[in-house]
Formats: C-alpha cells, structure tokens, sequence
C-alpha cells in the first residue's frame, strides 16, 4: 500500500512530529509499502532528515510572513487554536491547494495527517479528490477531524477525550501503548535489567543525559548548564543532545569544553535509545520524547517549553515517573530540591520502576496492527457501551441454548431478575458491558469485571449472537482487547472458559492469551498490555 504523510517542523513547532512519522513510515517500509511526505519549508524543516532515511519527501513553498486570518475554517473557527493555526504558515484551502497535484499523483491508500493546524476543513478537501483513508495523530482534542482512524499517543488520554470531535465509526488509539517508538526502545529495553546490575551510584559519577528536543529555540540548553556548573555538581557526567536545525549549538560546545564536569555534545544523535539506557536520569522537555523516556525507565526532570506539554509533565510527576517544571523555576529552591533527590539511588530506582510501567515500546506494531485490520474488513466493525435499551436483547442471547451451554452459570434467566442485574450493572464503575456491532447491527457482547485486589486487572467474557455470521470472534475479541487496554487501563485481562469450548480456547490462544493451571472446574487464561500487539 501507499501512505502520504503530511507533517512540519520547524523553529517553532519542533521536530517531534517529523520524527514520529519517520518511525511510522520506516516500520511501514520495513512490511513492503510505500510512504512519502509532504512537508513545508518552514525555517528548521527537515526535508534533508526525510530523504536521507530514503522516502521522497515534497517541500512545499516557503510561508507567507504574515498569514492571512483562518476565521470560519473548521468546525471551531480555526484550524485547531489560533497559536497553531499559524503555525501552518498559510490558510488550510491554500496548504491543500498545494498538496493537491502530489495526492493526485500519488493516489495514497492511507492519509497520515500529523499537523495542529490541519483539522476536517483540509481533511475533507482531501477525500473529495483521493478515496484514501485518514489516520490523523493528535493530542489536543481540541478541533473537529474527519478520520477513519485516530491516535493520541499520550498517556491518560481516553477516547472520550474526542466526544463529538470525530465520525462515529472513528476509531480511536489512546493512551501510550500506541507512542510511536523506534525498534531501538524496544531493543534496550529488554536490555536494561543486564545494564541496571552494572550501573553503580554511590562513588561514581552519574550519567546525566540533557536533551530539550531538536531545536530549542529559547536557548534553554545553557541556563541548565550554568546552574549545574555553579552549584558545584561535580558528581556528574553530562552527555547534551541537540539537533542538527538547533540555533544556538555553538554556545553549548563553548559552554562543554570549559566546563566544570566532563560534558560531551553531540549533534543528531542517531543512538538516542542507547543514550538514554546508558543514562542514570534525565533533563528533558515534556514533548513526545517522554515516552521514549518513560520505556526505558529512565528518571526524569521535565520542563514544560510549550502549553501542550504541560499536561504531559503533570501526568507523570503525579505517578512518580518525574518531577515537572516550568522554565522560570530553573535554578529555584524546588529546583534544587530536585537535584539532590536525583542524587540519591533509592529515589532513582523507584522513578525508574513508575516509568517503566507507562510504556513498552511496541505501539508501532500496534498502530500498523489496527489500520490493516481497518484496511482489509469488509464490514464496518465496533463497539460500544452497553446501554438500556439492550436489556431484552441480551436476555435472549444469555438465554439461547448456543450461548448458555458455555456459560459459567448455565441456569436460564428470569426476566425480573435480569431487569433488576442489568439497571444495577449499568452504574457499577467496576463492571463494564459492551456491544459488538457489524454495519451498526449488534452482533455480540462483552464485559469487563474488575479485579477487587489488583485495580488495574480486569476478567472479560464475551459471546457473539445466536445468528451471527461465523467469523467475527476474532474482530469482536481484538476490539473488545484495544478498548480494555486503551480505554480501561488495564494491564492484564483474564479469562475462565469450560473444558468443552473448543472455539473459546482456541480464540484465546488466536488473540494471544497465556494458558494457566486448569481450576475449578475450568481452564484460565491470562493476557498482560505488554504482551498484546493489536
């Protein structure tokens, strides 16, 4: 297939789009299909990046200095927030004008759109001349899109977040199973207990990798310098990384070799995920570069140098995997605090456990997973919450021969007892009713129990209607899985099927289950997040 990736950087926005994309577009290429990119000649682009990785990558004219207002575009008025909207440097019926001839040429299967200032208005554009699929990557729930797929990469963030934002048949990647990492995190990651026995901290110098992104036009990188050179932290070995689009990386090689500790620079690090697991913590910026972090449970303290970081930075402090700051509180009491905290091993090894748990390092796969399923169904599949008026309907169903014979209790159903479970159940935070539905038809349903000693572990059941076509307990199971995963948090779903369900057992070794000790009476299965792919 043919992905058309439409994506910026530059000075103000960053790298991180860009580079998400490239992992995206490389895994891609890596399965056989084509990818190439579109991007603007914003000052920092990196066209020269994208052709290097060997992807054909159109630039796109310079911007207006002065872009003209983007007032009635989208649903919002805006293309996403004033702030971003001019990021894009023109209006969004001119960047589509633009675009238009290469998509046409092109002819993509898939859309990436990864761009605060691009929403529906440039997206609908899009569909009207090309039947190519939209897969947008976003974090700010903040405008309208039209997209066959959606992913938010950032952790805590729910589908919910997107109410009334996109298609109902939309379906929606959240959380940081999905971040878009390179194989390299994954790589270090299973090396990382290997490499934690060697690292010793008392009587050593600690690693400190400093890294704001790709850029950091506000010239942050020396003021951390400073402070730590003036505070006497002689402990440390410093490692600054910086991109090659950077303006001030002159004054950071200056500030190296005069400085107090051993510090090294180096420019376009192409083994950041070494880097990073070589590392004893971190000083970095609360961008998608978190998740990297976050993988290789690697302690952080994070500075918030953009609004849309902010969220970021909370989220992960108030789980213990880092401790946020703004800019301004560089070289402050709390700042110093922080220093001396990270110099203790104690408090590095829990930081580094709380990071750990965020993020795998496999939601590339996951990601390439859900748009070929998107890709090659026939039927339109999803689910939904389970609501009142579904009462009588899954009474039915519970009570159909073909379904009760499997069930853990095999008594059939009383209406009045039924009515009265069913009410209760709808408001119980800690059960979850679900309804698989084909072409918008309900076809089965699932549900989730919660665990009562272990929050984030949740048992599922789950059955198809009597008359449904065969074939749908894969698809009905995979999104059941992503939606517990995703939606619920949860790290582990277990499973209890009798001995005489053959196609039960055998769908959960399909999805990926581990077989545990036969109890009771019936066999268990348990699956973990890090283990589920789809």
């Amino acid at each position: 297939m043919k992905f058309l990736f439409r994506a910026d950087a530059s000075l103000e926005i960053g790298s991180g789009h860009i580079m998400r994309c490239l992992t995206l577009a490389n895994a891609l290429h890596e399965q056989g299909h084509t990818a190439k990119f579109i991007t603007r000649a914003h000052v920092g682009h990196l066209a020269d990046l994208i052709e290097k990785q060997e992807f054909e990558c159109i630039l796109l004219p310079c911007p207006q200095p002065n872009p003209p207002s983007q007032a009635g575009e989208g649903k919002h008025g805006f293309s996403g927030s004033l702030k971003h909207a001019a990021w894009l440097g023109t209006t969004q019926a001119q960047d589509f004008a633009d675009c238009q001839s290469h998509l046409i040429d092109f002819q993509p299967d898939w859309i990436i759109c990864d761009h605060y200032a691009l929403d529906a208005t440039w997206q609908n554009l899009a569909q009207k001349i090309c039947p190519a699929k939209i897969a947008v990557i976003d974090d700010l729930h903040d405008r309208s899109h039209q997209a066959d797929v959606l992913i938010d990469q950032n952790w805590g963030h729910r589908a919910q977040d997107y109410a009334d934002l996109l298609p109902p048949d939309c379906r929606i990647l959240a959380g940081t199973r999905y971040a878009l990492l390179r194989p390299e995190f994954a790589f270090w990651r299973n090396k990382m207990p290997e490499i934690s026995a060697k690292k010793a901290f008392s009587g050593s110098l600690q690693k400190v990798l400093l890294n704001l992104g790709g850029v950091d036009k506000d010239n942050i990188t020396p003021k951390i310098l400073q402070n730590l050179a003036e505070n006497g932290k002689n402990t440390l070995d410093l490692t600054v990384v910086m991109g090659a689009s950077a303006p001030h990386i002159a004054s950071i090689h200056h500030f190296a070799q005069n400085a107090p500790f051993p510090c090294q620079v180096i420019v376009s690090a192409n083994n950041m995920a070494e880097l990073m697991a070589q590392s004893d913590w971190a000083i970095g910026a609360a961008g998608s570069t978190s998740w990297e972090r976050c993988c290789l449970g690697l302690p952080t303290i994070l500075l918030v140098l953009a609004d849309n970081q902010r969220p970021i930075a909370q989220q992960l402090q108030s789980v213990g995997a880092a401790l946020a700051f703004d800019v301004a509180e560089i070289g402050s009491a709390k700042w110093q605090k922080a220093l001396a905290t990270f110099s203790q091993p104690e408090n590095l090894s829990q930081m580094a456990e709380n990071a750990k748990k965020l993020c795998d390092g496999k939601g590339v796969a996951r990601v390439i997973n859900q748009i070929m399923n998107i890709t090659h169904q026939t039927d339109h599949t999803q689910i939904r919450p389970a609501q009142h008026d579904d009462m009588k309907m899954i009474f039915d169903w519970r009570n159909h021969i073909s379904i009760r014979q499997f069930m853990l209790q095999q008594d059939e159903l009383i209406w009045e007892n039924h009515q009265n479970w069913f009410t209760k159940q709808l408001s119980k935070p800690n059960f979850k009713m679900l309804i698989y539905t084909v072409n918008q038809m309900p076809q089965g349903y699932i549900s989730f129990t919660q665990i009562p000693e272990k929050t984030d572990c949740w048992e599922w059941g789950f059955y198809t209607a009597p008359d449904c076509p065969r074939g749908h307990g894969t698809q009905m199971g995979h999104l059941a899985l992503a939606w517990a995963f995703g939606e619920l948090g949860a790290s582990e779903i277990l499973g209890r099927v009798l001995p005489h369900n053959g196609a039960s057992l055998r769908l959960h070794k399909k999805l990926g289950f581990f077989r545990q000790p036969e109890s009771k009476g019936f066999i268990s299965f348990a699956l973990s997040s890090n283990d589920y792919l789809f």
